[in-house]
């Protein structure tokens, strides 16, 4: 952990809003070390194609893990170019599908931290905790340890980076400056001495055109240089909005807020079992012990939903998910639990209900890791003001 300018490591009140930056580090390569661990530690890439594993000769680098990145492989690079770079670079075709599951999973963790999260994408977010570290009367540094731990512990060992400041885009910038599994915590008196001699590039918003104006026409290369600018010269050169905004970020003065960016797609509950198993019945209880918490924040946040599904995830890391959807809206609990009764028996398990195991599951390994979702969500007032809408039926 890098607590800015703070070498004693001491604990320091924190002053302004707590704004939280989370960037899961190389997210697509991680997801697939999380599916398959022998990955860990070796070279490997995620590319675009529309080839599939085992047969990859064409594409694009999406993402490549750190040990691909430190010989030269990078995100947007041809194959061929990185199989030039690194011969021995193992590929894995995308498969964005379970990359969401993966980051669906995170996005839940971090709401429970805090009172506004704002997702920015599929890998990163954006948090205002100020609240909920007030009221808990808890530092800063703690907050953002748990963060990172219990994203780490329910989501099979994968590593975020953070960046903790009174902005976010300093938060931000925070998160970038250490990576990976980094956390960086930037106090107020400490912004600008932080800011200062980065390069205008680590201000998310300024491109390489931007900044290639800024370097050849106002000779500024570093964020402390473009903070002394002068900021009705920037405003004549690049526009008022663009102008101001860079001048406040550079100076640790921008008040952007975080701001929740629509409803969930979906909400879920998961659970690692104490023992693998492929008994239909432990299985089942495990998944329904999951309803109360599922249900609780579905209620919470006054929704209804269509489709019920549940995930099992086996001892070899491989994920197999089946899903119901009713014809109208539930809100009720019974609702979930009668689905997971006959979703589980689209799945092959040792045993089943009558105690017998077939050949063909025995075969199968057993079950690590379960979950329950809902999804096709609606909040009830939004569907209150649907069903009150005339149609030409209701004048006739």
């Amino acid at each position: 952990m890098s607590n800015y300018n703070n070498p004693k490591n001491k604990i320091k009140v924190w002053t302004g809003k707590a704004i939280f930056h989370v960037d899961i580090n190389s997210f697509y390569s991680s997801c697939e070390e999380i599916r398959d661990p022998s990955l860990k530690g070796k070279p490997h890439a995620v590319i675009m194609t529309d080839e599939e594993n085992n047969n990859i000769t064409k594409g694009v680098v999406a993402t490549c893990s750190y040990e691909a990145k430190r010989l030269g492989v990078q995100s947007a690079m041809p194959l061929y170019k990185a199989l030039n770079l690194c011969p021995n670079l193992l590929l894995r075709a995308v498969d964005k599908r379970y990359y969401n599951m993966i980051s669906e999973k995170v996005m839940e963790i971090l709401e429970r931290y805090a009172d506004t999260l704002e997702q920015a994408s599929i890998d990163e977010a954006y948090l205002d905790c100020t609240r909920k570290i007030s009221s808990m009367n808890v530092t800063v540094d703690w907050y953002s340890n748990e963060i990172k731990k219990k994203i780490q512990e329910e989501c099979q060992g994968l590593l975020t980076s953070v960046g903790v400041a009174t902005t976010k885009s300093a938060a931000k910038i925070a998160s970038d400056y250490q990576k990976p599994d980094g956390l960086t915590i930037v106090h107020f008196d400490e912004l600008k001495n932080f800011l200062n001699p980065l390069k205008v590039e680590r201000i998310s918003g300024i491109g390489s055109k931007t900044q290639k104006i800024l370097e050849e026409e106002f000779k500024i290369k570093t964020i402390g240089e473009l903070a002394r600018a002068n900021v009705q010269v920037l405003i004549e050169r690049f526009g008022k909005k663009t102008g101001t905004w860079m001048w406040q970020v550079a100076n640790g003065e921008d008040d952007e807020k975080v701001t929740p960016r629509g409803d969930h797609v979906s909400l879920s509950n998961e659970s690692t079992l104490d023992n693998f198993s492929q008994d239909r019945q432990e299985i089942q209880e495990v998944l329904y012990d999951l309803i109360d918490e599922l249900y609780g924040r579905i209620s919470s946040y006054s929704y209804e939903y269509r489709t019920v599904g549940i995930k099992l995830v086996r001892t070899d890391f491989s994920i197999e998910t089946r899903e119901t959807s009713y014809n109208s809206y539930k809100n009720d609990r019974e609702s979930i639990a009668s689905a997971i009764d006959k979703l589980l028996d689209r799945f092959n398990l040792t045993k089943n209900q009558d105690n017998n195991e077939s050949e063909l599951a025995k075969k199968i390994p057993p079950i690590r890791k379960v979950g329950v979702r809902v999804s096709n969500l609606i909040r009830i007032p939004n569907k209150m003001k649907i069903n009150s809408q005339r149609t030409l039926l209701d004048y006739i």
